[in-house]
């Protein structure tokens, strides 16, 4: 079932904030100091019970992956999945990413029920 993810900051927004790096495995880096990083520093943080890097901004988490794409590509994932390929089991940034579309589930089947089975009736009234 399609995820719906939260969306992302405006990409004029991203850019004047982060950019993309290959010293760091979230693969983004502050643009400028302030109280909490420096300009330089490693942007996101590993989510160990997620198992990827996330990064706060403006008081919201978004997945780092997610913003790496974008800022690659000019291109909102929207409610895509960004996804690591098998060869990075380490969900290292700096590698490719993709975009991934998931199927739409199928109509699940109608349940069989008894032909003389009536929800609209209460057999408490008879």
């Amino acid at each position: 079932m399609p995820r719906a993810y939260k969306p992302l900051l405006p990409l004029w927004y991203l850019r004047a904030k982060l950019k993309l790096s290959l010293k760091y495995p979230s693969a983004l880096e502050w643009r400028e100091t302030t109280g909490r990083h420096q300009a330089g520093d490693m942007a996101g943080k590993w989510n160990s019970t997620g198992q990827y890097y996330v990064i706060r901004m403006n008081g919201d988490q978004f997945h780092a992956h997610r913003i790496v794409y974008y800022l690659r590509t000019g291109k909102d994932p929207g409610n895509m999945d960004v996804i690591h390929g098998d060869d990075n089991p380490q969900k290292d940034n700096r590698k490719l990413l993709y975009l991934f579309a998931r199927k739409k589930p199928k109509a699940a089947k109608p349940r069989t029920t008894r032909s003389n089975f009536n929800p609209n009736t209460n057999p408490e009234n008879g």
